[in-house]
């Protein structure tokens, strides 16, 4: 089978994020179309390869977040010196120009008479946006911008330009991330006049009422959002994120009216911008958010939304998949890449054997009083408390001496869910933060313990299985098998270069080109149950 690791591997270090993920699938889906593949088909596919989401965009949510996060904190006159001061902005400014005058997709912008007049002004602007402790007196940038209609394809070859200058002039890894992250909030600007990818997409748009008033206004969003919050709340899945005291329950839905009103077009005074903090320290992952979005999905069926409306309902709430996964994508990055260390290490931070007994003893008894859990626990509280100290002292780095049965047979007849997976998980790290261990260090522990879910609840393969097996045909089969997908993939390929959304990830030399389709369906075939080539 194909090792997921290299698949997060290759896309570490590309400026891939949940925007460019999203644009892929719909240009799949739009090849697939053309191509009359149902749509029932072309769903089970777009939900196969949405599993590889979190892989290919974590690198640069990870990069482009600690970077973030370091200039919130520590402000940017550490990055201005980093850079050498004036003289290393200016000599980065120079080595820019020398880059871009080679670049066929914009050298068009930066040449002719007035070019030293551009270079000073736009190296001033950088200087200011590093850190420099001088004023930028020159237009704004919106008004410089607004006859140019400069698409996100040639502001990522200008981003790619100066990546390719800072590490020209020696600035390290950690810089050059930096630098991206301050220059990425310049976009907005610079594509004032942005050119849209579907223009009829868009005139139709513009004519339409807001998804808010489509979906019935401030009565709609209200009824929507108490369905759903019933249903999550029977959702084993997401169950532990929504189950709160009444109180709380109350302020919570009432935020999410305010949130979904103001998402969907309404009035509603909520500040988007809220949106990642509120959510940074929940383990809210890509899982999490693809379960609400089924729930919204089958809370709009049950209003009889319309379903171009349920479409564009649901559009709007793609973009915030980030705020809502970043604080969850970041810290287990950081603790993944601890443990990739070696977890011996884990192991003599967690105590050793003793220490982990020790932990083990404190789990299980937060986990005796916890009331989500008590169907599950039982009576065999000492028995289950025996095998777990020895299974998470290896698990986290100990001696191998685990000879028990598998977890999924010791779990069987259980009736464990996601929703008891979840409480025995958060009871552990209360445990963890009661033992006086840090925060970096519980989140090692949560990565190193979670890809235990699959095997307790032995359904991971099996609700893969649903999708790529349907009447006795896998999915490979519905979609008509190998030329099918093949002719699919060069449709999307093909689409992709021509959308400026993600042409810049796309557009390659012929041969690179041919080698990275072909890659591409090698791996598709295999995730749709064809042979694994890739």
């Amino acid at each position: 089978t194909y090792d997921d690791g290299k698949m997060r591997q290759i896309h570490y270090n590309m400026n891939i994020t949940d925007y460019h993920f999203d644009a892929v699938l719909e240009n799949f889906w739009c090849a697939a179309e053309l191509m009359e593949i149902g749509n029932g088909v072309i769903s089970d596919a777009v939900e196969v390869l949405g599993k590889v989401r979190q892989m290919v965009t974590a690198g640069c949510t990870v990069r482009l977040e600690i970077a973030r996060k370091k200039c919130e904190s520590q402000g940017t006159d550490g990055l201005y010196e980093s850079l050498g001061g004036a003289t290393g902005v200016q000599t980065f400014v120079e080595k820019l120009y020398e880059t871009m005058a080679q670049d066929d997709r914009i050298k068009h912008y930066f040449s002719g008479s007035k070019l030293e007049a551009i270079k000073k002004s736009q190296g001033d602007y950088l200087a200011v946006m590093f850190g420099a402790p001088i004023q930028y007196d020159g237009r704004p940038l919106d008004r410089i911008h607004t006859t140019m209609s400069i698409s996100d394809f040639e502001f990522d070859a200008f981003l790619a330009c100066c990546g390719t200058a800072l590490r020209a002039v020696g600035a390290d890894s950690q810089n050059v991330d930096e630098c991206v992250v301050l220059l990425e909030t310049a976009r907005r600007d610079v594509l004032i006049n942005r050119r849209p990818h579907d223009v009829k997409r868009t005139q139709e748009a513009a004519s339409a009422k807001s998804v808010y008033e489509r979906i019935g206004g401030e009565m709609g969003v209200t009824n929507m959002v108490e369905t759903m919050y019933n249903k999550a709340l029977e959702d084993s899945r997401i169950r532990s994120f929504f189950e709160k005291n009444k109180a709380k329950v109350s302020v919570h839905k009432k935020q999410l009216v305010s949130f979904l009103t103001k998402l969907f077009g309404g009035p509603s005074s909520y500040e988007l911008s809220d949106v990642r903090a509120a959510h940074y320290t929940l383990n809210l992952s890509d899982y999490h958010f693809d379960c609400l979005l089924d729930i919204f999905s089958a809370v709009f069926k049950e209003m009889g939304v319309k379903p171009k409306d349920m479409q564009d309902a649901i559009a709007a709430l793609q973009p915030i998949r980030a705020d809502v996964t970043t604080g969850y994508t970041v810290r287990m990055e950081m603790a993944r890449k601890n443990v990739e260390k070696g977890k011996d290490q884990l192991f003599k931070r967690l105590g050793n054997s003793e220490g982990i007994t020790s932990l083990v003893d404190m789990w299980f008894n937060i986990a005796k009083s916890d009331a989500r859990l008590k169907d599950v626990i039982g009576e065999s509280l000492e028995k289950m408390k025996a095998g777990a100290t020895i299974y998470l002292v290896e698990l986290l780095g100990g001696p191998k001496a685990y000879k028990g049965k598998s977890l999924g047979e010791i779990h069987r007849n259980l009736d464990i869910n996601d929703y008891h997976f979840d409480a025995l998980i958060a009871d552990l790290s209360r445990a963890l933060l009661g033992a006086g261990h840090p925060d970096n260090l519980i989140d090692e522990v949560m990565v190193t313990i979670e890809p235990a879910r699959a095997e307790v609840l032995e359904k991971s393969r099996a609700a893969m299985d649903s999708v790529l097996m349907r009447d006795g045909k896998s999915l490979l089969e519905r979609f008509g098998g190998d030329m099918d997908l093949e002719t699919a993939v060069e449709g999307m390929y093909d689409k992709a270069v021509e959308d400026h959304r993600v042409r810049f990830h796309f557009e390659k030399a012929k041969a690179k080109q041919r080698q990275v389709r072909r890659k591409m369906y090698q791996y598709i075939c295999g995730q749709f149950g064809g042979p694994q080539q890739y």
